[in-house]
């Protein structure tokens, strides 16, 4: 006679209820170990018999989907994936813009996830998508003839006049920003363009402390407008730096 206590043996349920014994597969990131792990569960209907989990049947694919997923969420930090990045994103999508006949195509938000789940392929953990390069699945979005050309017709860094180098920034409207200390600016005058011509430059002249004082397109205009109320300031704030 059976009473409450008695176990019940797994075979018994495979016998007597064939129909609602069955196995389930899934893949699924697991937050805790921090990596994809595939899963096989042994279930009678709702009740799950017993678990088991691995790393290593993952199919790459849904690896590369889950820890794409994570990544958009904020939960896993590609450490290569810095602000250098976001500007070589802004300059492919204004390469576009600007050079139409270049026929670049656009990287949006969608083609971002795109390019995030190309860099964790054939990865299972948060730390191994952690330390992917980013670049090199970036410059892939480019035919060879544009990244012959995006440096010079969209440079990192403009020559001015007096032979010094100025960072330029770039970003999603208006023109690129060209920022340089006041004294870093000595001998330069007139305006810039970038792109054979064709992307007029603007002028950010930061003050000694790296503080912005004047936005201008045009620096002949800023020595003769600006520049004698701009020194009678800062000369006295700071007297050790050059003032002409």
């Amino acid at each position: 006679m059976l009473t409450l206590a008695t176990a019940i043996e797994e075979p018994w349920l495979k016998e007597l209820f064939p129909d609602d014994y069955y196995e389930a597969r899934g893949v699924l990131y697991d937050e805790q170990a921090k990596r994809v792990v595939a899963r096989k569960e042994k279930r009678f209907r709702d009740l799950v018999l017993e678990t088991k989990g691995n790393s290593e049947d993952v199919p790459m694919n849904e690896a590369a989907a889950l820890l794409t997923r994570e990544v958009l969420a904020g939960r896993i930090v590609i450490e290569a994936w810095d602000a250098s990045v976001e500007q070589w994103i802004v300059r492919v999508n204004r390469l576009a813009e600007w050079f139409p006949e270049l026929e670049v195509n656009v990287l949006t938000e969608a083609d971002r996830g795109t390019l995030i789940e190309q860099i964790c392929f054939g990865e299972t953990s948060a730390r191994a998508v952690k330390e992917k390069a980013v670049m090199p699945v970036l410059r892939d979005w480019l035919t060879a003839e544009q990244l012959a050309v995006i440096d010079d017709y969209l440079p990192e860094k403009l020559t001015m006049g007096n032979g010094r180098k100025a960072k330029l920034t770039y970003h999603k409207e208006g023109p690129p920003i060209m920022s340089a200390r006041i004294q870093e600016l000595f001998g330069v005058e007139g305006k810039f363009t970038i792109g054979h011509g064709r992307v007029p430059v603007k002028f950010e002249v930061l003050a000694p402390n790296h503080r912005a004082i004047q936005v201008t397109d045009d620096l002949t205009s800023f020595w003769r407008d600006m520049y004698p109320k701009v020194k009678a300031e800062l000369s006295r704030r700071y007297p050790r730096h050059e003032w002409r």
